[in-house]
């Protein structure tokens, strides 16, 4: 199986991104900006300068066949192979589906662990709130350039989902990071199917026809 015809992989670098302070905010367990104590809202706003230029975000993207050789399985790229109900669901109606892999780089990654590793760990935690909120905010930019080209096409983007959500095997990482090509931006693969940089995404959008 290979990508449907005109779904060449797509790089995106840089990924245009905006992290809002509410997100981050939220991230840290405030869900307005006055329950933010004076003297943690000072130290926010430091960190997120510092923080912000640390970013690389970038994205790589490719369109696959849905394919089902049995009502228990789903293939995608003829690499991944998944058994997952979930995603089966999730994939309901889809004649193709967008694998992707995103990531901001390990720059902030490295800060953090500077700071723990200096005793701060008030920025540290600060700004690794902040990396995490980027990699939510990552996952919705890519979601709106996909949902874009699927529009072009006449097809309606599913929500992402990725490896280690609820019964879709993590150990499918694997192919779906060799599928999109995700070393040409970074990132890499552990034994244990974890991503790095640890800011980093992946995922699988459905496209159905819009009715």
């Amino acid at each position: 199986m290979s990508p449907v015809p005109g779904a060449d992989l797509h790089l995106l670098d840089p990924l245009p991104l905006q992290v809002s302070r509410p997100l981050v905010l939220l991230r840290l367990g405030y869900r307005s900006a006055a329950q933010v104590p004076e003297k943690t809202a000072r130290r926010l706003d430091e960190v997120l300068g510092m923080a912000e230029p640390l970013l690389r975000p970038r994205a790589i993207w490719a369109t696959f066949e849905v394919d089902r050789p049995d009502p228990d399985r789903v293939v995608l790229g003829g690499a991944l192979r998944s058994a997952s109900r979930s995603l089966n669901e999730r994939l309901e109606g889809c004649g193709v589906a967008a694998l992707f892999a995103a990531t901001i780089g390990a720059a902030l990654e490295d800060k953090v662990r500077e700071l723990h590793e200096s005793g701060d760990l008030s920025r540290a935690l600060l700004a690794d709130a902040y990396g995490s909120s980027a990699a939510i905010a990552l996952g919705m930019a890519v979601e709106e350039v996909v949902s874009r080209e699927f529009k072009t096409i006449g097809l309606g983007a599913g929500k992402r989902y990725a490896p280690g959500y609820g019964d879709f095997e993590l150990a499918s990482q694997e192919a779906l990071l060799r599928l999109v090509s995700a070393e040409r931006i970074g990132i890499v693969l552990t034994e244990d199917s974890l991503m790095i940089p640890a800011k980093s995404i992946s995922g699988v959008i459905g496209g159905r026809p819009i009715s």
